[in-house]
């Protein structure tokens, strides 16, 4: 069978550098999916793109769809035959709706008895035929973040859709969207080369032909032009940018064919805070830092034009004009800042809302401040004075003009301001680490003080607005609650914490008292659920299974260092031959003590040999169990639980539990229970899933 290559270009305005990523991935995949569903076998299915364009390449795509062999089930056989063999309406009317005859027919076995089966062979179509279908639909179904309508157009799409080019081949797929019709013909650069071009349909020609029209639409390729051009318009001041992959991701979906030039700016800038000054260039213009070789902030900056001017020190000139006005804002509100120390922020904090129910930002402060107090007594008690001296000035900096300008600043403001203001590194980078990590799997808090200050801010958000009953539900979090969950467990995790949550969660609850009028006696344990959630989430996101991380936090779920350690103890003992029929067991026994209040074994009451070679072994595992349990060696402590396999199964082999005599079934029981309670101790081994 022949195969073709397929192209698909959307061409567009300009797409958000932010949008383009995502969508790339979101076109491949949906094209796939079609495909699949349409039976249509390729070689790879890839996208690249621009801002202007979202390209699908697949290649070797066959013709046609492959023929099929379809089965259509009809009536029972008994209801579509006689018993002489003929026909009955039932059966007449089956054939005739599927346009057969009745000899077409079959009689087959099947699961639920005789069954008249129609069998036939369905011709795949025409692999043409199915794009011109599928590809509209595959375009309307791409996510973005924010979506638009133009025009009299229905469709919603990321910006207006100016041309298709749609090629199986040589050939056109034909279908029109937003009113354009699918072509051949592609377009240059916007400035350089707006000319319509012809386009083949095979990747490498593709993006030769956009090449000589000053369009690189492979994203690789232009981010590596960008860092060449960036590298030649620093040399002349022997410096480079500084390393920033974030904003050259940026740059590379703002362009098509970047180009750098390096422009400069006075000296006395630099007397600003080093991240403002980053901030300044990097926020609104997307401009580089230029840094030399001792990583040192130089006077100049990097500016990525989507256009070669003839004339690049006019453009630099241009740059520069922007840049000085923003730098002398960021100058006038530094020095009109720097009139009052940042303690003398705090108290205006009083006017600033932090929700309508829940006080002012000043009021939060008195909360996050009693909370990292009662933090730091539980694990920092020689840092108590610098961790609330951080909390009574972490808000302080929303109040600067600095931060009301650059609002990302907030933190990295006070940290400056702080040690300006003459407080301890430590208090000042414990200002700036409270709001770490900033996002899913961002950078945590490097000083104790900082962690324990994140902790204390983010519990009490979560806590005072679920109080108010705010809390997360399907999608929604418009207060981002997951995320700072999530940002308390892995601080805990990385900083190896030993704290209670339960206790952590009564403590904020406390406080929020001063605050509102009544607070849910049921708080602390909706909060513990929400937190449960999100460890469980982030375990099995991270590889391990669902049912060990239930196991583990059934048992319990209060420190969160604890019931990692004993998850991974259960992951990595899970693999051992043993433990799945011991697990099965464990079950059984789960099942059997329903109802039982537990007790102590009396060895008189014994009598089976069995019973009293399960209680020996019991005893001599128990002692050696519970000092792998003080020292937290919770994998050891599985390991000599599992030695009880062979006597377990023997027990339950030979032994009645439930027998008619009530003292041997309750000693009997209490043996079961005591050994239960060992493994309690680590995990609910009913929560594992066994094969079969």
């Amino acid at each position: 069978m022949n195969t073709r290559n397929l192209l698909l270009e959307i061409g567009t305005e300009e797409i958000p550098a932010a949008f383009i990523p995502g969508a790339l991935d979101d076109l491949a995949r949906l094209a796939g999916e079609h495909l699949d569903r349409e039976h249509l076998t390729y070689e790879d299915v890839s996208t690249i793109g621009t801002p202007r364009r979202l390209v699908l390449c697949a290649k070797n795509l066959p013709d046609r769809q492959p023929d099929r062999e379809e089965i259509i089930t009809g009536p029972p056989a008994k209801v579509a035959f006689l018993s002489d063999g003929k026909p009955t309406k039932a059966g007449e009317g089956f054939a005739r709706s599927h346009g057969v005859s009745i000899e077409d027919l079959q009689v087959e076995d099947t699961e639920k008895g005789l069954y008249i089966v129609l069998r036939r062979i369905v011709p795949g179509r025409e692999t043409l035929e199915l794009l011109s279908k599928l590809l509209p639909l595959v375009i309307a179904s791409i996510p973005f973040p924010k979506t638009m309508r133009w025009g009299t157009e229905e469709l919603r799409f990321a910006r207006p859709i100016r041309w298709l080019v749609a090629l199986y081949g040589e050939d056109i797929v034909p279908f029109s969207l937003a009113g354009v019709e699918t072509g051949s013909e592609s377009r240059g650069h916007r400035f350089m080369a707006p000319e319509a071009i012809r386009v083949p349909s095979n990747p490498e020609g593709y993006i030769k032909a956009l090449e000589e029209v000053f369009v690189l639409v492979d994203p690789s390729v232009r981010r590596n032009r960008l860092l060449k051009e960036a590298r030649n318009a620093t040399a002349s001041v022997s410096g480079n940018i500084l390393s920033d992959d974030e904003l050259v991701d940026i740059n590379t979906y703002l362009t098509e064919f970047p180009s750098a030039v390096c422009g400069s700016y006075d000296k006395r800038f630099l007397a600003l805070p080093r991240d403002v000054l980053i901030t300044c260039m990097r926020e609104h213009q997307k401009y580089f830092a230029v840094v030399d070789y001792n990583d040192d902030l130089m006077p100049h900056f990097v500016a990525i034009n989507n256009t070669r001017s003839p004339r690049p020190g006019l453009v630099c000139e241009g740059h520069e004009r922007v840049l000085r006005a923003r730098l002398s804002d960021a100058d006038f509100f530094f020095k009109e800042d720097l009139k009052r120390p940042l303690e003398a922020f705090v108290a205006d904090l009083s006017g600033m809302i932090f929700h309508k129910r829940l006080g002012t930002v000043l009021d939060k402060i008195h909360r996050v401040k009693a909370l990292a107090h009662y933090l730091a007594k539980q694990v920092a008690q020689d840092k108590v004075k610098e961790i609330e001296r951080a909390a009574w000035l972490c808000k302080a900096d929303l109040l600067t003009e600095m931060v009301g300008e650059f609002p990302s600043l907030q933190g990295t403001v006070g940290r400056e301001y702080a040690l300006l203001s003459g407080e301890s590194r430590e208090v000042a980078n414990a200002i700036e680490e409270h709001y770490m990590p900033v996002r899913s799997g961002g950078e945590l808090p490097g000083s104790l003080p900082g962690a324990l200050l994140s902790i204390a801010d983010k519990m009490d958000t979560i806590c005072g607005t679920i109080a108010i009953g705010l809390k997360p539900s399907g999608t929604a979090d418009p207060y981002g609650l997951r995320r700072l969950a999530l940002g308390i467990l892995h601080i805990v995790e990385e900083r190896s914490l030993s704290l209670s949550l339960k206790a952590l969660i009564a403590e904020a609850s406390h406080q929020l008292e001063n605050q509102l009028s009544e607070v849910s006696k049921e708080l602390t344990t909706e909060v513990i659920t929400f937190f449960k959630r999100r460890f469980s989430y982030d375990l099995t996101a991270g590889g391990m299974d669902h049912d060990v991380v239930e196991a583990a936090t059934r048992v319990e779920f209060d420190d969160v260092k604890d019931c990692i350690l004993r998850a991974r103890a259960l992951a990595s003992v899970r693999s051992r031959p043993e433990f799945e029929p011991l697990s099965t067991a464990f079950k059984r026994v789960m099942n059997i003590l329903k109802g039982f209040e537990g007790g102590a074994v009396n060895p008189l009451l014994l009598e089976a040999e069995e019973e009293k070679a399960l209680y020996e072994v019991y005893l001599s595992v128990e002692e050696k169990v519970g000092v792998s349990l003080e020292s937290r060696d919770y994998e050891q402590a599985l390991v000599t639980l599992l030695s009880l396999k062979p006597q377990v199964d023997s027990f339950f082999d030979h032994v009645m539990v439930m027998t008619k005599d009530i003292d041997v079934r309750a000693n009997r029981l209490a043996l079961l229970w005591n050994i239960a309670r060992l493994f309690f101790r680590i995990g609910d081994l009913s929560a594992i899933v066994v094969s079969g």
